[in-house]
């Protein structure tokens, strides 16, 4: 299975506290990674570096087949992959003009932004909601909106920081449905989140942040419990 991208040497310290001291993460192109971790254990922080928003203390990148530093690959991977937060921002606007906005700052015309953003709207379900104010919106449907932004600039790394938290059943399925349908499309996707009962059959993989390192979880036998291995040298998720 072939690396989208690899991180080595993540460190990061906060009020001179270490928080990740992570030696390698390979994240392998096509599948998803479900990250897990108590409560102020560093997924938050670990997305925002993979995501070139969050300085790290060091962090080398191997990506395209080019060797960097952190912050030589950022203008690379700031274009290639999209941070979701758990709220997401959208303007006070329309649902349309809001998945219209990255293709909008692109340069797309007019004209060909339409067109995208009906096929989008068609391919969230959203079609309904396309000229209802974002801010009218319920959390779930948020949510949908904010990954059909994402989806339309093709990024090859969707990472999302709990994307069904605070959402009844039926909004986490359908959310789950459009996750679903970004990984058939061949989108790496990163997934933190509490809930794992809700993404668990979405993630190939299940990575766990503890003591700011890494651990590997693999299924059991029993397929509501999961046997940890102890952290390596190498994390890979492939």
């Amino acid at each position: 299975m072939s690396h989208l991208i690899t991180y080595k040497n993540i460190t990061i310290s906060l009020s001179g506290k270490s928080i990740l001291n992570i030696d390698q993460l390979d994240v392998a192109a096509h599948q998803c990674t479900l990250l897990t971790g108590r409560n102020g254990s560093g997924k938050t922080t670990l997305l925002k570096i993979i995501s070139g928003l969050l300085k790290p203390n060091t962090a080398n990148i191997h990506y395209q087949g080019l060797d960097m530093s952190w912050k030589q690959a950022k203008p690379y991977i700031q274009k290639d992959i999209i941070y979701l937060h758990q709220q997401p921002y959208l303007f006070d606007a329309s649902v349309s003009d809001n998945i219209a906005y990255g293709l909008h700052r692109l340069g797309e015309s007019k004209a060909v932004a339409r067109q995208k953003v009906m096929h989008a709207l068609q391919w969230a379900d959203l079609s309904h909601l396309a000229h209802r104010s974002a801010k009218e919106l319920s959390g779930g449907e948020k949510q949908r909106v904010a990954l059909t932004r994402a989806r339309i600039l093709s990024p090859q790394l969707l990472l999302l920081d709990e994307p069904t938290a605070s959402m009844d059943t039926d909004a986490k399925q359908q959310t789950g449905l459009l996750l679903q349908r970004l990984k058939s499309e061949g989108v790496s996707i990163i997934i933190s989140s509490h809930e794992t009962h809700t993404v668990k059959h979405i993630a190939d993989h299940h990575l766990h942040i503890k003591d700011g390192q890494l651990e590997t979880i693999e299924p059991s036998t029993d397929s509501d419990k999961v046997s940890v291995l102890k952290p390596s040298k190498k994390q890979s998720v492939t």
